[in-house]
């Protein structure tokens, strides 16, 4: 059969739907769901044989995707991409406009991208689509990691936007995150692109926002601090250990010249954001006690005596919790904790169809 070329050199090869799965394709991990799969094949610049594109798509009984894998090919390069379909259950959000409830859809994309082989990016993109008087409402929250050609470094992209009626708004985000051998991850050079959220593009946590726990847990410690002090550069350590105490709280973490996070306990975002803040208040008191002397002030001087007068939880735990650094850390984590949530409820405002899960709750 001759291929017929469009003005831009494309064609279709071959495109086969609704293929029955009665037996294992060869090479082709795909899930156990999967009932039946497409295969289409497009060729390009007028060179199908060198430049071309084959998409295979596995699909439930119901005929939703569960699984997609594309390649991509050129003479010089050949790009594997493998995405998973996860379908959110629909959820009941507060819709501002007519102060009823209604029901969100939503998926979430998740893709590994290999070059010649090797890996090269990762992407984790959430989709939401409500319609508002019958027109959908698309948002769109990525994740998007690529490398950079060193191990221990990826460029890391976030971008959230909103399309409706030809509209678009949201923000993009651009950071490179440092992995070492340790797992220790660091924002280095930072960029920030916005379209009409002036006010949120000044919000240093954003960041976070998109982030599930389990990926917020390795970057908030780098970020999140008492907005009143800024702590002097401190190391981040994870450890694992369960409670040993009916009060879990004197076990999320503790300050010993670094700040050590129980990863057994804190299991929460807002865990996260107050024990982090917390110990990094104390990393912020031994750097003020250490001034000369010439430097200290009135609160210095309170921290010292609070470091004399210091009892271990497990001597007399409401005496430890009156001591002055102990006060002033909870303080910390408080503040943290509440920056956090009025700025999160800023950008819910900029995207109010948006479910929790969208921004990783």
């Amino acid at each position: 059969m001759a291929l017929k070329f469009n003005s831009a050199g494309h064609c279709l090869i071959t495109k086969q739907t609704g293929i029955e799965l009665t037996k294992k394709l060869k090479g082709i991990k795909y899930p156990q769901k999967a009932k039946s799969y497409d295969i289409v094949e497009i060729g390009h610049n007028f060179n199908p044989e060198e430049y071309n594109t084959k998409i295979i798509t596995f699909r439930d009984k119901n005929g939703g995707i569960l699984q997609r894998n594309i390649t991509k090919k050129t003479p010089n390069e050949t790009l594997e991409t493998k995405k998973n379909y996860i379908k959110y259950k629909d959820t009941a959000i507060f819709e501002p406009d007519s102060y009823n409830f209604l029901l969100v859809g939503g998926r979430k994309i998740s893709s590994v991208t290999k070059k010649n082989g090797n890996f090269f990016a990762k992407t984790e993109e959430i989709q939401t689509v409500p319609k508002i008087e019958a027109a959908p409402r698309v948002t769109i929250s990525k994740i998007e990691s690529f490398s950079t050609g060193y191990p221990a470094v990826e460029k890391e992209n976030q971008s959230c936007y909103e399309y409706t009626k030809g509209s678009k708004k949201g923000y993009s985000l651009k950071n490179y995150i440092k992995n070492n051998d340790a797992g220790l991850f660091k924002f280095g050079d930072f960029e920030a692109v916005f379209e009409n959220m002036d006010d949120v593009s000044k919000d240093k946590n954003l960041p976070l926002y998109l982030y599930s726990v389990k990926e917020f847990k390795r970057i908030a410690p780098y970020i999140i601090e008492n907005p009143k002090h800024t702590p002097p550069i401190l190391s981040i350590k994870w450890y694992s250990k369960y409670p040993l105490t009916k009060d879990a709280g004197i076990n999320y973490g503790f300050f010993n010249g670094q700040v050590n996070l129980n990863k057994s306990t804190l299991n929460t975002k807002e865990d996260i954001i107050q024990t982090v803040a917390h110990e990094k208040e104390h990393g912020y008191q031994r750097a003020e006690i250490q001034k000369p002397v010439e430097q200290h002030n009135e609160e210095t001087r309170r921290y010292i005596q609070a470091t004399k007068n210091y009892v271990k939880p497990e001597e007399n735990y409401e005496e430890y919790r009156r001591n002055y650094k102990e006060v002033k850390a909870r303080e910390a984590g408080t503040l943290a904790l509440n920056e956090y949530k009025d700025s999160l409820n800023e950008l819910r405002q900029e995207f109010p169809y948006s479910p929790d899960y969208q921004f990783g709750m």
